[in-house]
This record gives C-alpha cells, sequence and structure tokens, in this order.
C-alpha cells in the first residue's frame, strides 16, 4: 500500500473543512476597558457620522500643510459601538481624517495610511446604549468650539440632535431649562436663552433661508432677524387678532426671497419687503409700520415709555398787518445774518422720531437744548454709527469730539475688509466720507447714485426708508455743526 500521499491529495486534506474557524459576526478581539494606544489604519477607521461640523473647516487647507509636513501633533481619539467592526473618531478629528485620506492618495504614504490613536471605551451601556451616542456628540462639540469654530446652525442642529438622545434616556421631553443643566453637567455649558434662539432659528428660519444659514450666518445677524420676527409679530397681532397663520406666512415669504444669494443677504432689504406686504395686507401705512420696528424708538420705550403726543400747533396772534407798502413776503430759505431761517418749533399733524432719549416731531427741528457744538457732535456720531451699523461697517466709525469735527471720523476702507464687497457696505461708507469732506476715490463716488435714495426695485439694492429718515437727520445736524463752528470763527476774528 502506498503510504506517500499525491500533492493534489494533501491539498484537498489541507482544504477540508475541520481546517477552517467558523467566526460569528460577533466574534472579535476583546476591546480594551480603559483608554488605550494603539495603531489602526485608514480602512479601519471611519468619520463620526453625526458629527455638527457640516461645512468644510474654515482652516482646512492650513490644517493640511500642517499634516503634510509634520505628521500628527496628537493621536486622535477613537472608539468603537457595540454592533460595529470599525471604528470611529470620539471627539474631534474628523477633519484630520478627511485630510488623512486625501494625503494617502494623493502620496501613498505609509505615514498617512497607519495611524496612532487613543482607543477609548464607548459610554453607553447595554441598558442605556444611547449614552455612547452623547458622550461622542457632546465630545465633537465641544471639540469643535475649541479648534473649528462651528456656524450657529451647525452648533443648533447639534443641540437639537443632543436633546432628541437625551429625550430617549429620560423617556421624556425636556425643557430648554432641563437641557441647559444636562449638557452642563455632561461639560457643555450653555445658556438657556441661547438654546432658545436656536430652537427659533430651527423652526423659523431655517425653511426660509438654508443657503445662508449654511453659508456662515452668525448670532448677531440671527439675533437680529428674530428680533424683526418679534416685532412685527406684536404689530400683527394688534391689527389682526387671531391670524398669525397669515403672517407666518407672509414672513415666509419675505425671507425667502434673499435665500439664493447669500453673500448679498441684507437685514434690511428682508425688513423692507416684509413691512411692505404688512402695509398691504393690514392696510396700514409703511412709515408707521417702520417705526414700530426701529429699534433705537423700542429702546427708548421700554426706558421712558411711549411717546407722548405732540401737543397741538396754536399758531401765535398775528399782530396788526402794516400798509402792503411796508410789506414784503421772504422768499423761502431766506437767511438772516448768515442764519437760515428754521421752520416753527413744532409742527401739526408730525410722527415722532427718536434720536437718543430725545423725540423729535420732524427731521429739520434742532431742540435748543441741543443746539450747541459739542452736543450735536455726540447726535452726530450716534446716527453715524446707527447707519453703519445697518450696513456691517459699525467698526469704521470712531467718535472724534475735535473743535472742527462733525462728530465722528472714520477708519479707511479697504478691499480686504469683509463687508468691502456689499454695495451698500461702500456706498454708506462713502456718504458717512462726504458728510466728512472725505475726499472719495473714483469707484466709491461712483457707487453713491441717486438711484440710491429713489430705486425700489427688489432686484437690486437701494437705501431703506428708515436708513434714509437717518442719512437726512445726519446730514442736517452736520450742516448746523459747520454753522455753529463758522459762527466760532467769525466771532473770535471779531
Amino acid at each position: 500500500m502506498n503510504t506517500k500521499l499525491t500533492s493534489l491529495e494533501l491539498q484537498s486534506r489541507l482544504l477540508q473543512g475541520n481546517f477552517d474557524r467558523e467566526r460569528s459576526p460577533d466574534d472579535r478581539f476583546a476591546e480594551p476597558l480603559t483608554e488605550t494606544a494603539m495603531v489602526v489604519t485608514l480602512e479601519q477607521l471611519r468619520p463620526y457620522d453625526l458629527n455638527p461640523r457640516l461645512m468644510r473647516n474654515p482652516n482646512y487647507d492650513d490644517i493640511k500643510a500642517s499634516i503634510r509636513q509634520r505628521g500628527l501633533d496628537t493621536p486622535p481619539p477613537i472608539t468603537r459601538r457595540p454592533d460595529q467592526d470599525y471604528y470611529i473618531i470620539a471627539n474631534g478629528g474628523n477633519t484630520r481624517l478627511s485630510i488623512l485620506n486625501e494625503l494617502w492618495r494623493e502620496t501613498h504614504d505609509e505615514r498617512f495610511w497607519r495611524i496612532h490613536c487613543l482607543f477609548k471605551p464607548w459610554g453607553g451601556t447595554s441598558e442605556q446604549p444611547v449614552l455612547g451616542e452623547l458622550r461622542c456628540l457632546i465630545g465633537h462639540l465641544a471639540e469643535n468650539d475649541l479648534h473649528g469654530k462651528l456656524s450657529f446652525i451647525e452648533r443648533a442642529l447639534g443641540i437639537n440632535k443632543a436633546r432628541e438622545l437625551y429625550q430617549q434616556v429620560e423617556e421624556c421631553q425636556l425643557s430648554q431649562r432641563e437641557l441647559a443643566e444636562h449638557l452642563r453637567n455632561d461639560g457643555y455649558p450653555i445658556h438657556q436663552s441661547h438654546i432658545s434662539r436656536m430652537e427659533q432659528t430651527l423652526e423659523y428660519l431655517l425653511p426660509c433661508i438654508p443657503e445662508v444659514l449654511y453659508a456662515g450666518m452668525g448670532r448677531p445677524q440671527v439675533e437680529k432677524l428674530l428680533s424683526l420676527r418679534a416685532a412685527t409679530l406684536q404689530i400683527w397681532q394688534r391689527h389682526a387678532t387671531g391670524d398669525t397663520g397669515s403672517f407666518e406666512s407672509l414672513f415666509s415669504s419675505a425671507l425667502s426671497l434673499f435665500n439664493d444669494q447669500p453673500e448679498d443677504f441684507f437685514i434690511e432689504r428682508v425688513q423692507d419687503e416684509l413691512l411692505g406686504l404688512m402695509s398691504q395686507a393690514l392696510d396700514i401705512d409703511y412709515n408707521l409700520l417702520l417705526l414700530d420696528v426701529d429699534p433705537s424708538e423700542q429702546k427708548r420705550q421700554a426706558v421712558l415709555g411711549p411717546t407722548p403726543e405732540p401737543p397741538p400747533y396754536i399758531p401765535p396772534d398775528e399782530p396788526e398787518p402794516r400798509p402792503a407798502a411796508h410789506r414784503r413776503k421772504a422768499d423761502k430759505g431766506e437767511t438772516r445774518g448768515g442764519t437760515v431761517i428754521p421752520p416753527p418749533e413744532s409742527m401739526p399733524d408730525s410722527s415722532p422720531l427718536c434720536e437718543g432719549n430725545e423725540p423729535i416731531t420732524d427731521i429739520w427741528r434742532i431742540s435748543p437744548l441741543f443746539d450747541s457744538t459739542e452736543a450735536l457732535q455726540s447726535i452726530s456720531d450716534r446716527l453715524a454709527w446707527d447707519l453703519a451699523e445697518c450696513c456691517g461697517i459699525e467698526d469704521r466709525v470712531i467718535a472724534d469730539n475735535d473743535d472742527d469735527g462733525v462728530g465722528y471720523r472714520l477708519n479707511t476702507f479697504e478691499p480686504d475688509h469683509p463687508m468691502f464687497s456689499r454695495p451698500q457696505s461702500r456706498a454708506c461708507w462713502a456718504l458717512l466720507a462726504a458728510l466728512n469732506d472725505i475726499p472719495l476715490t473714483e469707484d466709491l463716488s461712483a457707487v453713491l447714485t441717486p438711484a440710491l435714495f429713489i430705486q425700489r426695485d427688489a432686484g437690486g439694492f437701494f437705501f431703506s426708508d428708515l436708513f434714509l429718515i437717518k442719512a437726512f437727520r445726519l446730514i442736517r445736524i452736520v450742516r448746523r455743526i459747520r454753522e455753529l463752528q463758522q459762527e466760532a470763527h467769525h466771532d473770535a476774528d471779531n
């Protein structure tokens, strides 16, 4: 009997089933119970799928250049869900993982393929597996806040997801205050009022302007938009009791118009469109609505209460007329000793505006209490700052109490300024510069056209009514300052 096996027989026996080891899907090495350093490859590692960052990290290119030259400075923390075979980023590091994948594809350098990581045990339990998700999500929120600032909408969506997970654990609905307390206890302090603004953003703004929000609209602009909504809703409820649904439709219509061009989004244009729609629906004058949503008027009413009605205008008793041969009607705008004759101090049927804490009845009138260079310079500075704030360039306005100044100075407005690309910002700076005797470049002169003051085409930029009211008031104030300065120089010369 031949005891030697042929090569085919040997191969057949080696491949018999008793040499195979059947593995169940869950059969793998036991996970470390404590934080442990380990080396994993890119194919074993995935990004965290609930990462709150949805848009590209603004520092992506700088981080990539650093990793290409130096590698990773610190091992990324990783973990693994009980039902998965691959690892995920535990907190922060999704951007670095994306960069490592790019660098591996570009270079096939082994140092980008095998990565030193810090393994952290999954934070959940068999009874509450969701706790692990919460730990990862909060870790990513905290890391992104520290190293790659999240946009407002990304944070809002992340906080909203955390609320859902907490409610799964608690098996009940959480109030905003309870949510803030849970997040604070888990290492992510946030104020309840901030959560409130986030929830309002998700409910009222995100359905209408997703492109604008994802483009990076910040918290200050979000707050202004929510304040505009609250103020206009209050007006609507006063005049259209019980018809809130129609307001929501108007607000959505006005806001959605400006979603397509995030770089040109301007809150004043939203306000102008919304007030126009409300004026038609409520049959109320546009300018009356405009005064109701003016922030300076709201502040004044919060401190001093509603503006009192101006006293009725009672013309003074006229003396007996002189003979006709000695009477002459003065021309409009006639000057007396170089000073423009002001209109009557109290005019009938005039709507009060607000200038600081002083209500005024028209754009022209200057109260005797404030008719001095110093007081008018203070008013001029405030008006200039208000106009600049409307266009996002308030950082260009500086108070100036120089005896020969108009109350404010301007920092230069260069192309590297974040608002320089917006025509409304350049036009506003040009207007303020012209009133301050600052020479304008040809480009800035060209942007300040008459169409800005009269055009109402929704397709192009124009100054809103509220902007114009304040601009005309500033012109009046600057004219009076210059007049007082000329009088002072004349008195000094004499």
